[in-house]
């Protein structure tokens, strides 16, 4: 990507008198409880899955700013005790690109919500009215544009703008902010950043010495990170989202998936302190910190992957150079020492706690009250074992990390499981769908379900019916019966990391002038466990 291109990301991520000299690193923590010198030791050994609830990293399985759609994004601190800096990332559905990262420092207790709506330009946009501090400052009513600069070059603007439009969330706790007194020369104050982000009637100060020195100042140590009132990640982050249909009246709603680091008794646990500074300074030997095989550098990646992890045509060079803004994510290690290795094992950890090789749920396309329904299918670690490298033919366009490492099982996606598709375009599993009435008939669907990109939604009624209105993870079916419940089998044995739900939308016809007619529904998916 060319340095101008970054260099207009950077305009839009990091606020003015951001350091370019700001360092980080994965940190495991030491000590007993968290002082001005020690963070508290790293005690997780592994993650578990919650639907919903607090954890440590939370997934939203689908935003969209489509044809006046709203999505809203709540986070939630139920610790009472520490604030969490939390890193907060946008995807895209297609390719799950980023569009937008930044920190958000919630207090003790604290809830933030943003809105992410299309802008006048039809590029989404951020918008909060919440005075919870973040990094970079999001002022209060002034939306903040999604980026354009990790899509594909070739593509319009309008093209462009559609794919800022639909994608995922992933939002990971990276570190605790303690409210323990233990700070100072007399070691009885509370930390500066602490301080600075606890409302004071109603408001935090955000203080900008202490966010700095915290966020962009060099806290690879864990005497310093701990000095500047940080602490290891002990989770306590929930989420909820809900999509508004503004101009149809209806809503769709439901929790993150929570994603929690547990120890040996699979109590939570500590995890490793992984905040890195919100800048676009490029990050040597990424491959330490992230699987994400367009931001590994050279050899670390391959373009050829069979579902035994054996590779071919290594990378030479990194597709994408990373930066620091792109860390943390879902891949790196956050119970296991950084390290090449680690950060692939643990987005193969990762997959196979999502891992299903069935997924079930219910639809309705009953014309009577004009159903219909459409089934999110989000991919979250999809990233971490294959992307597509827009400046490639499609031949050679797919590039895989090795997730999980070879000796420790087959792949998640691999060049057995994936197909390229062009305009848009991205990397795309098949797998077959089954349908069931109410009466227990049973069908073959005509064709077998083509999820292309990290998220794709499968739409039970005629193409331009959409429930959520969805363009770019659209795939319309017309081949079902009017009611009833499918399966989609993911034919492989070890599963495919999935999440979602289905959302149904109806309209009484009966409903009298004055009175709603439109309803949403949202029921999660069933997966059958490998």
């Amino acid at each position: 990507m060319p340095i101008q291109k970054i260099a207009a990301a950077c305009a839009l991520l990091c606020s003015a008198g951001f350091a370019s000299s700001a360092l980080a690193g994965v940190i495991a923590g030491t000590g007993g409880t968290p002082s001005s010198s020690v963070m508290g030791t790293t005690d997780a050994t592994t993650y578990a899955i919650a639907e919903s609830g607090p954890g440590h990293s939370l997934v939203v399985p689908y935003f969209t700013a489509q044809n006046g759609q709203m999505t809203v994004l709540h986070l939630v601190n139920t610790d009472l005790n520490n604030g969490k800096a939390v890193k907060l990332r946008f995807r895209g559905a297609n390719n799950g690109d980023g569009l937008l990262h930044m920190t958000v420092l919630l207090a003790p207790g604290d809830v933030w919500t943003g809105a992410v709506t299309a802008g006048a330009n039809g590029i989404a946009q951020l918008t909060t009215a919440d005075a919870t501090c973040t990094s970079p400052r999001l002022a209060p009513g002034v939306a903040q544009a999604f980026v354009t600069e990790r899509l594909n070059p070739l593509w319009t603007a309008n093209v462009q703008a559609n794919h800022t439009r639909e994608g995922a969330i992933e939002a990971i706790v990276a570190a605790d902010i303690p409210a323990a007194a233990v700070y100072g020369t007399g070691q009885q104050e509370r930390s500066a950043l602490f301080t600075a982000i606890r409302p004071v009637n109603g408001t935090a100060p955000c203080t900008d010495a202490a966010l700095n020195a915290a966020l962009l100042e060099d806290t690879s140590a864990e005497a310093t990170a701990a000095s500047r009132g940080l602490a290891t990640p002990t989770g306590g982050v929930a989420g909820t989202w809900y999509i508004i249909d503004v101009p149809n009246s209806t809503t769709f709603s439901g929790a993150a998936t929570a994603i929690r680091a547990v120890n040996n008794a699979g109590r939570n646990a500590r995890g490793n302190y992984v905040l890195f500074p919100p800048t676009a300074q490029a990050v040597t030997a990424p491959e330490r910190y992230t699987a994400d095989p367009l931001l590994v550098s050279a050899g670390f990646a391959t373009r050829v992957k069979n579902i035994d992890g054996e590779t071919s045509e290594p990378t030479n060079a990194a597709v994408i150079q990373a930066r620091y803004y792109d860390l943390p994510d879902l891949s790196t290690p956050y119970y296991l020492p950084a390290g090449e290795r680690n950060a692939r094992r643990t987005a193969g950890d990762l997959s196979a706690q999502l891992a299903a090789t069935e997924v079930m749920n219910q639809y309705a396309t009953d014309p009577s009250i004009s159903a219909r329904t459409d089934w999110v299918l989000s991919m979250p670690t999809k990233r971490y074992s294959v992307a597509y490298d827009y400046s490639q033919p499609p031949a050679v366009a797919r590039v895989y990390s090795v997730v999980p490492p070879s000796d420790l099982g087959s792949q998640y996606f691999s060049g057995d499981d994936t197909q390229v598709k062009t305009s848009p375009e991205s990397v795309c599993s098949q797998w077959n769908l089954t349908y069931f009435d109410r009466q227990t008939s049973t069908k073959l669907a005509l064709s077998p379900v083509v999820a292309c990109g990290t998220v794709a939604t499968l739409g039970f009624q005629e193409a331009g019916r959409s429930g959520v209105s969805a363009s770019i993870t659209a795939q319309p079916r017309s081949d079902a019966f009017v009611s009833g419940w499918a399966s989609i089998a993911t034919n492989a044995s070890d599963g495919r990391p999935i999440i979602g739900a289905a959302l149904l939308k109806l309209t009484n016809p009966n409903a009298t002038p004055g009175v709603a007619g439109n309803y949403g529904l949202t029921m999660p998916h069933m997966y059958k466990a490998p």
